[in-house]
């Protein structure tokens, strides 16, 4: 309705009156009466509206209170009692009902017989009727042999209270078992009265009698000598489950302890157009409950024969507790309505139900019932009562007592009836802890209007001898016409001065049930502007310039009266249109609501305030209307149906640079290689072509949890400049992109965004792209930018031996033989050294070096042999496995070590290039791969930061090369190492995480490999030398080349050509000499 806000005094009150009861619809909550009995009474456990029609008019509730104290002849202490209440604003001018005021002690007993137990009113200058199902009757009393029978009691009163000596129908001998066969098997437990009721027709009346039969329960109908003057007939009942002349248990449809009669209703058009049906509850009926239909046996027939039995769903539910007949659904069927307060689900929080089961043209086999069901242990459907049709929308309603809900406090439920049956949703809840009272809504009674406004009013009981009585309030509709001139906003018109106003003309009309209810009515209005966009946090558009003092500038009220039903009354409103507003496409919405300021004035009933009549719930409170711009740019339809189109590729920026790169794709989908925290940047394409101008166009990126809104930039070639704006934690960027956009508009941008919430979880990002106008266009929806991710660890490896080349030869000597490392050969050291260009380690896992050792050939024989393993950079390294670390445990020896590196390294100067440059070169490549067995060692790499190196002593197994290698000229022995990362996250990639180091192996130079050159083979090639290089000093000879030049020769020669010799700088020096 629009009551919220501030600057709204006028409407305060009025709006806080209409809210509690749009809540609480049209039963008084606010005002209720009350009536109080004696303290422990039972005040209220029973209730009946009633009306006397003569000797003067008057409207009251019957209240039963079945333990009131006795009265001065009854000869008894508490014997309960029937009070009358009429509707007055005191909580104690409840007077008692003098009846059954005597007593034969040789005959009867009162002493607690529940006078009160029940009461029912048979309509407008009706009868009454009420019972006392304990009564006793008795024999041979104060004698040893004296017994008692529980067979119960019923009176019926006259309209006035009395009871008529002069009537057949007033008094107390309404007690059908007295004289029939005792025990509880027959009669003797009747308790005839725990239920009673009039049917319809204000002809018959009806008890039940659950005691009967051994608990099976009987229901019986009779009347008092009125059917031949009311309906023709002659004999007409009495009528009995169980049939009233034989008496026969086999004819009652139940089984024992069933309690027939528990509960009674009765009514017209159940199963038969104009057939009369009892309607009987019988709550214990196979441990369930069950509720039976009963029809007139035949013409002849005393008996009441079972029509239909409605069986109880759910075990120990009590079903058929209370029932009611209704037509919820005005079709001229009556419904049923049957209450089980002990239904439970199992595994749900249900404690107590209602059945509703709608009539189908008297079909009810077929009937599946609505459930309605009540809050855990609530006992929801205690009571269920047909209270009439309280807000006059032409179909009957219902309540149903909860007296455990809330606590025990208790509630009262009503629910409307509708077209198609029930509304399952309450329109009201009654409260007993409202009241300070508990086991609220024990008791029900309705459908009649106590306070003569045409609207009947609810009686509620309790437990705690309270009663309350809510009364209706009239439901009203009101009418909203509104109109606005003019009906399209031109900005280019100015209509007041320098500025554009709007008027707004809103005329209310009335209507209510019935018809002649036609009272004066003071409204509260308000004209409130742009609810909906003030409710986003954006100004409104437009001012009220008639406004009070106390009104906010987009609202304006006021009051205004209706004369009567269908009596129009108008008023009208004033707005001026901001200056330099953004939004010039979407239409500007007024509100007009209402809300009755004033009561009624009329008469008062017993000095109870009147009451105001309320909004009918099924209207609604307010309506809007909206004025539109004129718009340009948007067709000949006035319509602007724009054409934005969106392309997006994810970007990686350079370091502190505008320069965007598109990042690769696979299978289509953009990779983030994340080496180091840095931005990526999303560029962003739109366009408009071939549409109508998009107002207030934007984009929207909403971004995850690893991503975070950096900055914007626009694309350098355009002159159109795109605004991005942030949210406070980044997660979203609004970017405005024009307003207009106009047609065929393009616009480049890119949004960046920083990285640094990527984790090790993160495989994939995405990125949603909303783009919005308040243009007309279908097709804009939300786009899912996605990318995946992955993580670059900058951690690289490269190894080393020292020396590149080592040689084998000597002995041959065995393992076991061996003392110290330095007997097995020579001398190699593995150097691996790992960099790391990007964070620590410890943030994604724990590193290892790998390292494929080659310790054996293929048959078994030692390779290299492992001594120790030394690191720096790292922490304390436990490389494994460590039986593969000089497994001999032989004995190191570090001068033995130099001496053997001082006799590798003179070999090396001579034998290698031997064996290179041979004549029959053989040579092998030994790889892990190939005929050598090799071992992987395992080096965690602990601490690692930026660097590290991990040393690898080892020693080349002289014996194996001697024996499997000597023929070859040298051979290669790769060792391969490699970087893994022990991680769940899948994500992570390692580049440059392998090496592999080369080891090259020489056999030693000995005289046998040289042995089979002749000796006179070497003594021709020296004299052979000494010749050649005899005949190349005598030809220099010849040539002059060991004669010096004289100075004339030198000084002629000077000036010949360049191509002569130039003379020295020492003989320059003895010329000038």
């Amino acid at each position: 309705m629009g009551c919220s806000g501030t600057g709204r005094t006028l409407l305060l009150a009025s709006c806080a009156v209409h809210w509690m009861l749009a809540a609480a619809f049209n039963l008084e909550t606010g005002d209720v009466v009350r009536k109080a009995g004696e303290p422990g009474s039972l005040f209220g456990f029973s209730l009946a509206m009633h009306r006397q029609l003569s000797p003067a008019e008057r409207r009251m509730v019957l209240i039963g209170a079945p333990r009131a104290k006795a009265l001065n002849k009854q000869r008894a202490n508490v014997t309960g009692g029937l009070y009358s209440c009429e509707l007055t604003s005191q909580h104690d001018d409840c007077t008692r009902i003098d009846f059954d005021n005597e007593v034969d002690p040789k005959l009867e007993n009162k002493e607690n017989q529940w006078m009160g137990v029940s009461v029912q009113s048979q309509g407008p200058g009706g009868k009454i009727v009420t019972c006392a199902h304990r009564y006793q009757r008795r024999r041979f009393g104060n004698t040893p042999q004296e017994s008692r029978d529980i067979i119960g009691r019923c009176y019926v009163l006259s309209q006035d209270l009395t009871v008529d000596l002069q009537s057949d129908e007033d008094g107390g001998n309404w007690k059908f078992c007295e004289g029939r066969a005792r025990g509880h098997e027959r009669f003797g437990s009747c308790q005839q009265g725990l239920a009673a009721t009039f049917t319809k027709d204000y002809h018959y009346v009806v008890f039940g009698a659950p005691g009967a039969y051994n608990w099976k329960g009987i229901v019986r109908v009779e009347q008092k000598n009125n059917t031949l003057l009311e309906m023709g007939l002659y004999d007409d009942g009495p009528y009995e489950v169980g049939d009233e002349h034989s008496l026969d248990p086999v004819l009652v449809p139940v089984p024992a302890n069933s309690y027939l009669g528990f509960s009674l209703d009765s009514g017209h058009n159940i199963t038969k157009k104009g057939q009369l049906t009892i309607v009987s509850g019988a709550p214990r009926t196979n441990h369930s409950g069950a509720v039976v239909l009963l029809k007139k046996a035949g013409a002849i027939s005393t008996l009441l024969a079972p029509e239909y039995i409605l069986e109880g769903p759910g075990l120990a539910s009590s079903f058929g507790y209370d029932v009611a007949v209704v037509d919820l659904n005005r079709d001229g069927w009556q419904d049923i309505v049957v209450g089980a307060p002990q239904f439970f689900l199992k595994d749900g929080e249900v404690g107590g139900a209602v059945y509703i089961y709608i009539n189908e043209a008297g079909k009810w086999d077929s009937i599946t019932p609505v459930r309605l069901d009540g809050a855990k242990d609530s006992m929801f459907g205690l009571a269920v009562e047909n209270v009439g049709d309280i807000n006059q929308d032409s179909y009957e309603d219902i309540a149903v007592g909860a007296p455990y809900d809330d606590a025990g406090a208790g509630k009262v439920y009503i629910y409307h009836g509708s077209a198609n049956g029930i509304i399952t949703k309450p329109a009201q809840s009654l409260e007993g802890k409202q009241h300070d009272i508990k086991l609220f809504g024990y008791s029900l009674a309705g459908n009649m209007d106590l306070d003569h406004n045409s609207y009947p009013d609810i009686a509620v009981g309790s437990l705690s001898d309270a009663v309350f009585i809510y009364r209706a309030r009239p439901v009203i509709s009101i009418k909203k016409d509104v109109k606005v001139n003019p009906k399209q906003i031109d900005l280019s018109k100015k209509t007041c001065g320098n500025n554009i106003c709007l008027t707004v003309e809103a005329c209310f009309t009335y209507k209510a049930n019935p018809a002649s209810f036609s009272p004066k009515l003071t409204i509260a209005f308000l004209f409130e502007a742009e609810s909906e966009r003030r409710k986003q946090g954006l100004p409104s558009r437009v001012t009220f310039l008639d406004k009070k003092p106390t009104d906010q500038d987009f609202q304006s009220t006021g009051t205004l009266d209706l004369r009567g039903q269908n009596k129009r009354a108008c008023v009208k409103a004033k707005l001026k249109l901001q200056e330099n507003i953004k939004d010039k496409l979407r239409g500007i919405p007024v509100e007009v609501s209402v809300a009755i300021q004033s009561t009624v004035r009329g008469k008062r009933q017993s000095s109870l305030p009147q009451l105001v009549p309320i909004l009918d719930s099924a209207d609604s409170s307010k309506v809007v209307t909206e004025v539109h711009f004129l718009k340009e740019g948007c067709g000949t339809d006035n319509i602007c149906q724009s054409n934005l189109q969106l392309q997006y590729q994810f970007c990686y920026r350079e370091s502190n640079q505008d320069i965007f790169t598109p990042l690769p794709l696979e299978n289509g989908m953009a990779v983030i290689s994340l080496s180091d925290q840095k931005d990526i940047a999303i560029e962003v394409k739109v366009n408009n072509r071939n549409g109508d101008d998009a107002h207030e166009a934007r984009l929207v990126g909403m971004f995850p949890d690893s991503l975070s809104y950096s900055a914007f930039r626009s694309h350098r070639t355009q002159d159109k400049q795109v605004i991005c704006v942030a949210n406070q934690n980044g997660s979203q960027a609004d970017c405005e992109l024009g307003n207009p956009f106009k047609r065929d508009a393009e616009v480049k941008f890119y949004i960046i965004l920083s990285t640094a919430g990527i984790s090790l979880s993160t495989t994939e990002i995405e990125v949603d792209l909303l783009l919005e106008t308040t243009s007309q266009q279908e097709t804009l929806g939300r786009i899912k930018a996605k990318a995946k991710v992955v993580i670059e660890l900058l951690l690289s490896v490269s190894g080393v031996a020292k020396p590149s080349q080592v040689y084998f030869g000597g002995a041959v000597k065995g393992e076991s033989a061996m003392k110290s490392v330095e007997e097995i050969g020579s001398f190699i050291e593995y150097e691996f050294r790992i960099i790391n260009l990007g964070k620590p380690l410890k943030s994604f896992g724990t590193a290892f070096l790998n390292i494929q050792w080659p310790k054996e050939n293929a048959v078994g024989k030692w390779m290299l042999y492992l001594v120790n393993i030394k690191t720096s950079g790292l922490e304390e390294m436990a490389c494994s496995p460590e039986s593969e670390i000089n497994p001999l445990k032989l004995i190191e020896d570090s001068k033995l070590l130099r001496k053997k590196r001082e006799t590798q390294d003179r070999k090396s100067e001579d034998g290698g290039l031997k064996a290179l440059f041979s004549e029959k070169r053989k040579h092998k490549t030994l790889t892990c791969s190939g005929e050598v067995k090799c071992v992987e060692i395992k080096c965690p790499l602990q601490g690692l930061d930026s660097s590290a190196t991990v040393l690898l002593r080892s020693r080349l197994w002289n014996a194996t090369f001697l024996e499997d290698y000597a023929l070859l000229n040298y051979l290669d022995l790769i060792v391969k190492a490699s970087l893994s990362l022990d991680v769940t996250a899948k994500n992570i990639v390692l580049k440059n995480a392998d090496t592999q180091v080369r080891l090259t192996v020489f056999p030693e130079n000995t005289v046998a490999q040289f042995v089979g050159v002749p000796w006179w083979i070497i003594l021709v090639a020296i004299l052979a030398g000494i010749l050649m290089l005899a005949l190349l000093v005598i030809l220099l000879w010849k040539c002059g080349f060991f004669k010096r030049a004289q100075k004339d020769q030198y000084d002629a020669a000077y000036h010949k050509a360049e191509i002569h010799a130039q003379p020295s700088d020492k003989e320059k020096v003895t010329t000038d000499a």
